[in-house]
């Protein structure tokens, strides 16, 4: 206890650790810090400036209520082919389409022959030729699809006021015509097809043509009071209230602890090479696999702990909360997410990083972390859609207590297989260590060897 103590202090006295410290309250106050207050405020009564399509988290909601907040489904399939298509057909005019391959934007031109098959998929949901869809009524898509206003519909009055006309579906006479409205000519399954060519067609991921975003986008839809209450009795029954703001907390506080725990760990290890005190550490009594463990202990601990102190400024509202209107709350619901959520993430991080700075003696490791982390983040996607091997979960909603039951399983075989490799690496720093405390393994011998090989492959090869 007294040399895990002391690790934990040695930390404590790097500036690295600080600079860590730093960037977590920067990530939380940009992304999470009042948010509790928020819905809290919301719910007795003062609601936020940006309300957008959302009803208070907190407040049971009342038949008399004039609007029960919105969901994403597919309950309207002709309202999303509507948005969907209108968005294809201005991307395909200006011959730019926005994808997001790793979280970022980038607009992809096609080719004249890709052109022409994006322009045969819009005739055929639309059943117009090139020429008819070049001149389009101005009122032939409705003016709001989804969470998509078309300005194209709205005008200013003589009074200089804001006016939106909102189009149809129907003609005149309220029969489908095609030619005045968008009616699609095809089944929602057979649109869903002709999206995901379109997709492969541009060649990036991350467009709004993708199932999830298509859904995003387009797939909003008003809420009944019925739903909104099952809703409600879900965060305030099952959820505990404090199960939502938790998750949320830990959305962000993963995105930060998916790199930059790294660059700790490499301190830790290489400041023992650059202060010339690996002899004395090689030389020490103190058994290899104790030291790892020990270091990689205190490097999870000082981590974590600000995290912790950071998630009481949402949990301590929270429990005011609950205690004013007789609300039963989870007040241990940070501490489960963040061990189950986060820790395991923090293991591997850290783990890989001992391991790579131990063996090479350079900070490598923060380039492979920063790699994973980069292509983790672009291929992860807001709405908890988990994989086996995702480093970083994300549930970028204070709702979807419902999403996180339907993946627990895959989410716990995750959880526990991002611990099992941060063991591995960490079973496999202490025999690098021991390796090196033998004079078996040293870096500089490990770089000429490797060299030696590429050279030789080289020269091989220009011979034949």
């Amino acid at each position: 206890m007294k040399l895990y103590l002391k690790e934990c202090k040695k930390i404590t006295a790097s500036i690295i650790f600080y600079l860590f410290i730093a960037i977590l309250i920067f990530s939380w106050f940009q992304n999470f810090r009042g948010v509790t207050q928020t819905e809290i405020n919301w719910a007795n009564g003062i609601p936020p400036a940006d309300i957008g399509f959302e009803r208070p988290l907190l407040s049971k909601p009342s038949e008399k209520d004039d609007y029960f907040g919105s969901k994403v489904s597919e309950d309207n399939p002709e309202a999303i082919m509507t948005g969907v298509t209108r968005a294809l057909l201005s991307e395909y005019e200006a011959n730019s389409y926005a994808t997001y391959p790793l979280g970022y934007y980038k607009a992809i031109t096609l080719s004249g022959d890709e052109q022409k098959q994006v322009l045969g998929i819009l005739c055929e949901i639309t059943g117009l030729t090139e020429e008819e869809l070049k001149n389009l009524p101005g009122d032939y898509f409705p003016a709001v699809t989804g969470t998509i206003i078309s300005f194209d519909a709205m005008n200013v009055d003589k009074d200089r006021n804001l006016n939106m006309e909102m189009g149809g579906g129907t003609d005149a006479k309220g029969e489908d015509n095609k030619y005045a409205h968008f009616v699609s000519q095809v089944t929602y399954e057979h649109f869903k097809e002709l999206m995901r060519k379109t997709e492969a067609v541009i060649g990036e991921k991350g467009s709004q043509y993708s199932p999830e975003m298509m859904l995003t986008y387009f797939g909003m839809s008003e809420m009944t009071y019925e739903e909104a209450l099952e809703e409600y009795n879900q965060i305030i029954n099952q959820d505990k209230v404090t199960g939502g703001f938790a998750r949320l907390f830990c959305d962000y506080m993963g995105l930060a602890l998916g790199l930059y725990p790294v660059f700790l760990v490499v301190i830790i290890w290489m400041k023992d090479r650059m202060s010339n005190a690996a002899e004395l550490i090689y030389s020490r009594k103190v058994s290899s696999a104790k030291l790892v463990l020990l270091r990689y202990s205190a490097v999870i601990t000082m981590v974590l702990i600000p995290v912790l102190l950071l998630s009481l400024e949402s949990l301590v509202p929270l429990i005011s909360f609950g205690a004013k209107n007789g609300i039963q709350i989870d007040c241990f619901a940070y501490i489960k997410y963040i061990v189950w959520w986060l820790l395991p993430e923090v293991m591997v991080v850290s783990a890989i990083g001992m391991f790579f700075t131990l063996l090479t003696d350079s900070p490598i490791a923060i380039v492979l972390q920063f790699l994973w982390w980069m292509v983790d983040k672009g291929a992860t996607g807001l709405s908890g859609d988990t994989k086996l091997t995702t480093l970083m979960i994300r549930h970028n909603t204070l709702r979807g207590y419902e999403t996180i039951q339907e993946g627990l399983q895959i989410i716990c075989m995750n959880r526990l297989l991002m611990a099992g490799i941060g063991i591995l690496f960490v079973i496999l720093s202490i025999w690098v260590l021991t390796s090196k405390r033998k004079g078996k393994i040293n870096a500089a011998n490990v770089y000429n060897r490797s060299f030696q090989y590429i050279q030789g492959k080289l020269s091989s090869g220009s011979k034949n």
